[in-house]
């Protein structure tokens, strides 16, 4: 029984607590007051320093209706709203219902918290939420950004808003438009939902699928994003930059593509540190280029794109190097590309395979404009091994050469700098036999070659050499030292295009 009672008064003061709520009544003041009748309905007409006070809220305005029986206000002229939480609505005109406590303001309305200002011309509010929509167009502005939108719903509470249709936010360096958005104004944090395009003051442009922007800490993370600047654009499922630090992320289907050669670099991650000017690459890294009636595919454990304060112009590839175009295959520890002279150095034990021929050196430069190989140097220890239709090797040794090459890419000649020494196998007519094996010394000598087959030599300072009848010829007789035949390291182009193996995916393709 006593818990009964208990819970019997409880009740009563429940049902007190309801009913003083629903009787919240409002109470007025004004210069001057007036009692009619507007369709049957008793109202109060209060005009001149009109101060009506519902609670901890008071609405001051010029002139007002007041339908006493319904709690509603009907407001016009300098309306000013003072609410609890500190904040202030500002309009021309106001209907307020005192029973659910929601204001609609119409016509300039202003509301104002802290450094946080929301302007627009119809705006309804609950004053108990402490909560506000907005349509046909408003506008937010802190001490940072102006935002605007068709729509909006701020929360005074939680100082979040939402922006929805239109969403425009202007920042301090960058203008950034989106479907939808939420914004923090205490964390000056924005959150865009949808496509969304931004447009910062060195006219880098960014699409993204959404994301987040920290403007306190100028970092943000974007979802499928693309980042483009005069030099290059950058894409990938994930991208997270830092503006302070000027430094970006990237993750996930990672591409890269440098304007003016139209190279594209793949990967699975990359980032780009703008104060050193650098771009780098790597996780199944690929460098591609469609040249005429073929493609150059390069690829390495990273790769960096490195630009001056014009363009990118050098690429580095490093660890693993591997390329392939049909009549030209490599491999290399390292690898620097100038791109606007379109000239390629390899770096510690490179090889190159060109048609028949094995090409190698302690340093190997060449340049490959359009589908051309127009000029290769080898510097230091350069070796040059073919095979015939017999399966004899046709070797040239020097210190340092360098090599010309047709219009298909074949050798047209090779002068030799130094140390030259050469073995090369005379074969009959019909290609099915040996007439002899050459052997030369020459400190310099120059090899021409037609159909890639080596022509005449030219051959200069005292010259030692040798032609050796097949049935003389000896095992020792078939190699020059240091000959190493290395077909087996030889790239095939799944080895180095991962999207063959379904590893990633070229999006331009």
């Amino acid at each position: 029984m006593k818990f009964f009672y208990c819970n019997l008064i409880l009740f009563c003061l429940v049902l007190t607590e309801i009913s003083a709520q629903k009787k919240d009544k409002i109470s007025y003041k004004a210069d001057e007051l007036k009692f009619r009748r507007i369709n049957k309905e008793p109202v109060r007409k209060l005009i001149n320093n009109v101060i009506f006070t519902q609670g901890k809220t008071e609405i001051k305005c010029d002139s007002a209706n007041f339908y006493n029986r319904k709690n509603i206000i009907e407001a016009f002229g300098n309306i000013v709203i003072i609410n609890p939480d500190s904040s202030v609505i500002k309009a021309r005109k106001l209907i307020y219902n005192g029973e659910s406590k929601i204001a609609k303001l119409r016509e300039n309305v202003i509301y104002t918290k802290g450094d946080e200002q929301i302007k627009t011309n119809n705006l309804d509010y609950d004053i108990n939420e402490k909560k506000g929509y907005f349509f046909n167009n408003g506008e937010l502005k802190d001490n940072v950004n102006i935002l605007s939108s068709e729509f909006g719903i701020f929360y005074g509470n939680n100082d979040l808003s939402i922006f929805y249709s239109g969403v425009i936010l202007v920042g301090e360096n960058y203008t950034l438009e989106s479907d939808s958005m939420t914004y923090n104004t205490i964390l000056r944090e924005a959150t865009t939902f949808g496509y969304t395009e931004i447009i910062s003051e060195d006219s880098t442009y960014i699409e993204s699928l959404g994301g987040t922007f920290r403007q306190e800490s100028n970092n943000s993370n974007l979802k499928s994003s693309k980042i483009e600047t005069s030099n290059y654009i950058l894409e990938a499922d994930y991208i997270n930059f830092d503006e302070e630090n000027s430094f970006y992320y990237a993750k996930n289907n990672v591409i890269l593509n440098i304007k003016e050669s139209n190279y594209f670099v793949y990967g699975d991650e990359g980032i780009y540190d703008k104060s050193k000017n650098l771009t780098k690459i790597f996780g199944n890294s690929l460098l591609k280029k469609n040249i005429e009636n073929d493609t150059f595919y390069l690829s390495s454990d990273t790769i960096l794109a490195i630009d001056d304060s014009q363009d990118i112009n050098q690429l580095l590839a490093y660890n693993d190097v591997k390329f392939y175009k049909k009549d030209f295959i490599g491999k290399a520890d390292s690898l620097i590309f100038y791109i606007s002279d379109s000239i390629i150095k390899m770096f510690n034990d490179p090889i190159l395979w060109n048609y028949s021929n094995q090409i190698t050196s302690d340093t190997i430069s060449f340049k490959l404009f359009n589908n051309q190989v127009e000029k290769m140097n080898m510097i230091r220890n350069s070796f040059i091994i073919s095979e015939d239709t017999l399966g004899n090797f046709n070797q040239i040794k020097g210190r340092n050469m360098e090599a010309t090459f047709s219009e298909n890419n074949f050798l047209k000649n090779i002068k030799v700098s130094g140390n030259g020494e050469t073995i090369y196998f005379g074969l009959n007519e019909d290609y099915k036999s040996i007439i002899g094996l050459n052997y030369i010394i020459c400190s310099d000598l120059k090899l021409n070659f037609e159909n890639n087959e080596i022509n005449n030599i030219i051959f200069y300072d005292n010259p030692i050499a040798k032609m050796i009848p097949p049935h003389e010829i000896k095992e020792e007789n078939l190699y020059i030292k240091s000959f190493e035949w290395r077909e087996s390291e030889k790239p095939k182009i799944n080895d180095i295009v991962f999207y063959f193996r379904n590893k990633i995916y070229l999006r331009n393709e």
